[in-house]
This record gives C-alpha cells, sequence and structure tokens, in this order.
C-alpha cells in the first residue's frame, strides 16, 4: 500500500516525475477553461458559428504543444525579488529502518514512469501501424471509373479554389467517406457510392474537399500524437473528440455556405448516412483508419439541427468571423501561458509553498522527502562563518533541491537500534551537481556510524542551482542533516 505522503514525496524527489505532473496540471488547465469558454460561447454568444468552437480546439492543441517548453519560458520571464543577503540553506532529511524494505519512493518513480512511457509507446505504435492501414487502403483502392463524377470533382474543387491536386478512390473495405493527404488530397468512397443521388454526390465531394482544404488531416494526427503523449489526462480524450464533432460541423457549414440548400443538404446527410450503415460491417474497419469519417452515429443527430438552424453566410463574413475567433483565441492562449507559468500552483518552475516541519521535530519523523528547514541556533553555530556572509549581489533563482537518493540505514545500526544524525556539508556546482571533492562531515552523532550512508546519499542529490545576475554560480557549505530513526512497526 502506497501513502500519500511516500506519493507527494516521489513527485517531490524525481524531476521526470514532477516534470509530468505538472504537464497534466498545466493540461487539465488548459482544457478546462476552454470547455468552459465553449460552452458559454454556444450557449450565451449571438451569431455562434461552428468555426469558433473548432479555431478554440484546434488553439487548446497547439497550447499542448507549448506545454512542454513551458519551464524555459517561466524561467526566463520570471526573476525572483532581489535579495541583499544570501546564505548556504540548511536542509534535513530524516530517514527510517526498514523503510527500505517496503515500496520506496525511488521504485514507486521507476514504476510510475516505466507505465506511463509504455502506455504512451503502445498509443503511439498503434497510431502507426493505423497510419500503415491507411496506406495499405491506399494503394489497394481502386480509381473511380465515371467520368461524370471526376468531371464533378473538378469542379468542386475549382469551386473551392483548391490548389493542390486532389484523387477519387473506391473501397470496399470502408463504409464511410474519408479523406486524407497533405501535398496531394485523396478522398476515398465506399463500394456503394453508386446508390447515391447528383445531389448528394456533390455534397459528399464538397464536404471532403473542404477537409482538405483546411488540412484537417493534419490537425487529426496532432490530436491522436498529443492523446498518447497526455493520455492520463481524460479531458485530452473529450477535446479531441470534441474537436472532431465540430470540425464536421463546420465543413456542413462550409457546404451551405457555397449555395447549397440546408434542407437539401441535410436530406443527403441522411441518405448517405442510411446507405452506410446498411453496408457497415462489424466491426467497422473504418473506425481504425488515422482519418476522420464522414458520418457518426453519435454525432449525425446534432450535426443536422446545426445544419438546419444555422444562417447562410457569405465568404467574406465568414474570413472576418474566422479571423475574430484566432485573434480572441490567441489572446486567451496567451493569458494562460502567462497564468501557467507564474501561478505556483501549476507551474513546474514554482516553489511548493508548504512550510516543512521544524529541524528539532524528531518525535514525529516525516516520511523520506527533502525539505528546506530554517537554520536552528545549534545549526548555525556549528555552521562555518562563510555560509553566513551576506552576498551582495541579485539573486535571480536560489537553489532548490530536485532529485533526492535515500539513504541507506546501516544495518549494524539497525540491528542494534542505534539512533542518531549526521550533518554533511558540501558543494552545489553551477550545473547542480554535488562534487564528491567536497563533501565532509561537519558532525555527528554517534561518531562513525551515519556519515559514509550520508555522504554516499549527498554525492547523488541534484538541485536546481542559483542563478546570479543571470549566471549560474557554485553554492559552497551547502548542509544537510540526516536524522536516523528506527521505524515504529
Amino acid at each position: 500500500m502506497i501513502s500519500s505522503d511516500l506519493f507527494l514525496s516521489a513527485i517531490g524527489a524525481s524531476p521526470a516525475l514532477s516534470y509530468l505532473t505538472a504537464l497534466l496540471a498545466q493540461s487539465l488547465f488548459v482544457l478546462g477553461v476552454l470547455s468552459v469558454v465553449e460552452l458559454g460561447a454556444r450557449k450565451y454568444l449571438r451569431g455562434y458559428q461552428p468555426v469558433m468552437s473548432v479555431v478554440l480546439w484546434q488553439c487548446a492543441f497547439f497550447l499542448l504543444l507549448a506545454l512542454p517548453v513551458l519551464p524555459l519560458l517561466s524561467l526566463t520571464l520570471q526573476r525572483a525579488a532581489p535579495l541583499t543577503g544570501v546564505v548556504s540553506p540548511v536542509f534535513e532529511v530524516t530517514v527510517m529502518a526498514g523503510q527500505s524494505a517496503n515500496f520506496s519512493s525511488q521504485n514507486f518513480v521507476a514504476v510510475a514512469l516505466g507505465i506511463y512511457a509504455l502506455v504512451a509507446l503502445y498509443l503511439i505504435l498503434k497510431l502507426g501501424f493505423s497510419y500503415f492501414r491507411l496506406m495499405q487502403l491506399q494503394s489497394t483502392a481502386m480509381p473511380v471509373r465515371s467520368c461524370n463524377l471526376e468531371l464533378e470533382l473538378n469542379r468542386c474543387v475549382q469551386q473551392l479554389n483548391i490548389k493542390k491536386e486532389v484523387r477519387i478512390l473506391v473501397s470496399e473495405k470502408i463504409d464511410s467517406p474519408i479523406s486524407f493527404g497533405w501535398q496531394q488530397g485523396t478522398i476515398v468512397l465506399p463500394a456503394n457510392h453508386q446508390q447515391w443521388s447528383d445531389s448528394a454526390m456533390t455534397d459528399v465531394l464538397l464536404h471532403e474537399l473542404c477537409h482538405l482544404r483546411r488540412n484537417d488531416w493534419l490537425v487529426l494526427m496532432l490530436t491522436h500524437v498529443l492523446c498518447a503523449l497526455f493520455w492520463a489526462n481524460p479531458m485530452v480524450w473529450l477535446a479531441q473528440n470534441r474537436l472532431l464533432a465540430v470540425t464536421e460541423s463546420r465543413c456542413d457549414q462550409d457546404v451551405v455556405n457555397q449555395g447549397r440548400d440546408q434542407i437539401t443538404y441535410a436530406e443527403s446527410l441522411m441518405g448517405v448516412a442510411h446507405s452506410c450503415q446498411q453496408c457497415q460491417q462489424q466491426p467497422s474497419p473504418s473506425n481504425w483508419l488515422p482519418a476522420q469519417l464522414m458520418f457518426d452515429r453519435n454525432t449525425l443527430k446534432a450535426r443536422l439541427n446545426q445544419v438546419l438552424k444555422e444562417t447562410t453566410m457569405k465568404t467574406n463574413q465568414n474570413a472576418q468571423l474566422t479571423k475574430k475567433t484566432i485573434w480572441g483565441s490567441s489572446a486567451l492562449s496567451l493569458l494562460m501561458l502567462s497564468v501557467l507559468a507564474f501561478n505556483p500552483i501549476l507551474s513546474a518552475q514554482e516553489r511548493q509553498p508548504e512550510q516543512p516541519p521544524r529541524a528539532n521535530q524528531v518525535d514525529q519523523p516525516a516520511l523520506p522527502s527533502l525539505m528546506e528547514q530554517p537554520a536552528s541556533p545549534q545549526q548555525v553555530a556549528q555552521a562555518p562563518s562563510a555560509a553566513r556572509e551576506p552576498a551582495p549581489r541579485e539573486v535571480d533563482q536560489e537553489i532548490r533541491p530536485m532529485h533526492q537518493v535515500e539513504a541507506a540505514y546501516p544495518p549494524a545500526a539497525a540491528d542494534e537500534g542505534i539512533e542518531g544524525w549526521a550533518q554533511v556539508k558540501f558543494t552545489v556546482s553551477e550545473e547542480g551537481t554535488v562534487p564528491v571533492s567536497s563533501i565532509s562531515m561537519v558532525d555527528a552523532e554517534p561518531l562513525q556510524v551515519f556519515d559514509e550512508s550520508a555522504k554516499a546519499a549527498i554525492a547523488q542529490f541534484r538541485f536546481q542551482p542559483r542563478v546570479v545576475n543571470g549566471q549560474p554560480v557554485a553554492v559552497p557549505n551547502v548542509q544537510y542533516v540526516f536524522r536516523f530513526t528506527m521505524d515504529d512497526e
């Protein structure tokens, strides 16, 4: 059983796990805010159009791309208040006998990161396999043999002012029209497309060409990758489903804006969807392809309602609305990035606000954790004078523990029930490492019992380096007090 203290200690002790946890928290914040914004726009904004939701959710996934580099942005922009006096800090770690035999924080970190990486790798490999199947479908699909269909495709391409080459194929392996491709667009129709009316075929071609014109397939692939990387955040999967739904609604709106009658287009959707469902295979092979299906039973009703109630917009009006939505979404994105960069809860670079327990509180030892302690009078007296000399320099960033290795309780001391403490001093280099040559003992009780264990652990610690006037500097005389206590159990 993993206690909450051990869980929090493991997160704080591992830079990788802390970074990953911060990413998940930040992604949850971003997607939660955008969900509220979209819900409010749909409910209260007059003249709401699907293009607003599409731009908003596309912006959300681009924000997810920016989150991994947010700590660098925070480190660049955030400067701490100038300090007139700098002291070398004193830290304290409590080590319990018998604790190493249990599920330690290091084991938890390794298992947690391993599980997360394995699931992400599985999803990435699954996406790669789906892409391979899509390319295999493209190679086995047959070109259309209808001159009228080719002529109608060329007419629709010119109508939408699409510059890239678009080809149309037919396959028996799908039950819904799909489109994909970047430099060359491809539309694949199911084998029963010959049952559709000419009007329905035109509507289907316009719909799929609208996807190709905006490169929706590339956005779809990006969302699949981000869902694999942020798989532990359920909001990412909900956001992807929402983006797919509003993208279809936007294509419906674009088709209507091209002069197609709303009622006729709605009838085309119903007729083609019914035809596709009749030939649908179980399980549907189309669901395993990284391409957006034109028809989804879960969203078809909402799309039909949206088509029948939305107002037709001219091309220039649609462009102006899109531009305004992009500007608004960009402003909201910058605001959220600013909040994430400086908020102490969501930013991975912020300090932890909790106050640690007192350094001399031994009767209630905490689980192994790395805590900065205000120096007690005894510790200050033991520390060299250089550790208390003020440094008249501007400190941009103080040192902070980023990674700890649990000190081993000496077996001989544990067998004899010996408790005590060991105080170590050392230098934190510009890179945040601890040079072995700088480690020395300040004091210990009893002598020569816990010294080697404390020094071996310190040599593997890592710190966020101190930055003075924009440059990382070494910090001498950093002190740690290791308190070794017997486990109550």
